[in-house]
C-alpha cells in the first residue's frame, strides 16, 4: 500500500481509539456503561475508576494495532495488505466493544431502580431525511463513480490488482450501506425509551454521525483501491491524492463539530435522564432483548445518538442473519 494510506488508517485507528477512549462523555445522566444510576454516580471516584478500568485496553489494542500495521502490513502483497490495514481496524473497533460489556459489570454494583414512566410527544416526526436524498445517496454514488473508473482503466491493471481494488469497494460498500441504513433506521423508525428524546434535533444529529461513518467505510474503501490502482499505473489517478486529503481533513472537521453538539445536546434537557426500559433487558449494557416490548429498534442506552435491534423481536434476527449473507451474496456477482 502507498505510504499516504498507512498514513489515513493511521489517522483512522487514532480516531476510533479518542473516540472510544471519550464516550463515556456522552452518556446521558442516569445512565453509566449501559446500567442505571444515581445522575452524580459520574462525578465520583468509583465513577472514575471504572471508565480507566475500561480506557486501559483500549490504549493497549491501540499501541498493539499502529504497531502491526507499520511493521507486518508493509511486509505483506497484493489485496492481502489493504485487507489486514481494515482488519487491524476492525480489531481496535472490537476490543472497544468487548471493554464496553466487560465495564458494565463493574457498574451493577451501584445501579438504582430505574423509573418505568413513559411520557408520549405530540409533536408529529418529521419524515422527511435531513437535507434530503442526495447527501443520503452521496455514499453509493462515489462508489459507483469508482466502479465506473476502475471498469474504464481495467485494460491496463493486471487482475490480481483489478480484483484487489474491487475487493476494498466491496468493504466500503458494506459498512457505507449498513450505516446509511442506520440512519434510516434512526430517522424514521426508532422508538425512543427516554423522556425528551423525541427532540428533532437529536433525531438529526445521530442521522448525521450515522451517515457520516457511511462516508468514512465508502472513503477508505475507495482510496485504498484507487491508490492501489495508482501504484500499478504509475500517474493514473494520482489526481485523487489531494483531492483526498483535502476529504479527509473535511470529514474530520465535521465529525468533532457534530460531536461537540451532540455531548451539548445530551443534558440539555432535565427529562433527557435514564430511560424507561429495565436494566435485565440489557445484556452487558449494549444489547436490548425484550420478548414483550414489539419495538424493532429502540433507542440506545450508550449514548445519547444511538439505536438498538430488539433481540428479542423475531425480525431482528432475520435482519442479522441477512446483513452477514449480503456481503457473501454481492460478493458473487461484485466481479
Amino acid at each position: 500500500m502507498p505510504v499516504l494510506m498507512f498514513v489515513i488508517v493511521s489517522f483512522g485507528i487514532v480516531g476510533v481509539a479518542i473516540v472510544q477512549c471519550l464516550g463515556p462523555v456522552a452518556f446521558r445522566p442516569g445512565l453509566f456503561f449501559g446500567v442505571t444510576v444515581d445522575p452524580e454516580f459520574s462525578r465520583t471516584e468509583d465513577a472514575r475508576r471504572i471508565i480507566w478500568r475500561y480506557r486501559r485496553p483500549i490504549i493497549a489494542s491501540f499501541f498493539v494495532c499502529m504497531a502491526a500495521l507499520w511493521l507486518v502490513v508493509p511486509r505483506l502483497t497484493g489485496v492481502a495488505a489493504p485487507l489486514t490495514a481494515s482488519g487491524i481496524m476492525m480489531i481496535d473497533i472490537t476490543v472497544g466493544m468487548f471493554s464496553m460489556a466487560a465495564t458494565a459489570r463493574h457498574v451493577r454494583p451501584f445501579a438504582k431502580p430505574h423509573s418505568s414512566t413513559r411520557t408520549a410527544s405530540l409533536t408529529p416526526r418529521t419524515k422527511t431525511l435531513p437535507g434530503g436524498w442526495l447527501p443520503f445517496a452521496g455514499p453509493m454514488l462515489i462508489l459507483g463513480a469508482a466502479r465506473l473508473w476502475l471498469y474504464m482503466q481495467q485494460e491496463s491493471i493486471p487482475s490480481q490488482t483489478y480484483r484487489a481494488a474491487l475487493t476494498m469497494l466491496l468493504v466500503g460498500f458494506v459498512g457505507g450501506a449498513l450505516y446509511m441504513w442506520v440512519g434510516w433506521l434512526v430517522t424514521f423508525r426508532m422508538r425512543a425509551v427516554r423522556r425528551g428524546a423525541e427532540n428533532g434535533g437529536t433525531r438529526r444529529i445521530s442521522y448525521w454521525v450515522r451517515l457520516l461513518i457511511a462516508y468514512f467505510f465508502v472513503f477508505f474503501g475507495v482510496s485504498t483501491a484507487v491508490f492501489h490502482v495508482s501504484e500499478i499505473t504509475a500517474a493514473r489517478g494520482r489526481w485523487f491524492v489531494p483531492s483526498m486529503v483535502v476529504g479527509w481533513v473535511a470529514y474530520l472537521m465535521i465529525f468533532m463539530l457534530l460531536a461537540k453538539k451532540a455531548i451539548r445536546t445530551k443534558g440539555a434537557s432535565p427529562s433527557a435522564t435514564g430511560d424507561s426500559t429495565p436494566d435485565a433487558c440489557w445484556k452487558y449494557g449494549m444489547f436490548y432483548h425484550n420478548p414483550d416490548d414489539p419495538a424493532f429498534v429502540v433507542e440506545s442506552r450508550l449514548g445519547p445518538l444511538g439505536c438498538d435491534m430488539n433481540l428479542g423481536n423475531r425480525w431482528s434476527w432475520v435482519v442479522s442473519f441477512g446483513l452477514v449473507a449480503v456481503p457473501i451474496l454481492i460478493r458473487l456477482v461484485w466481479f
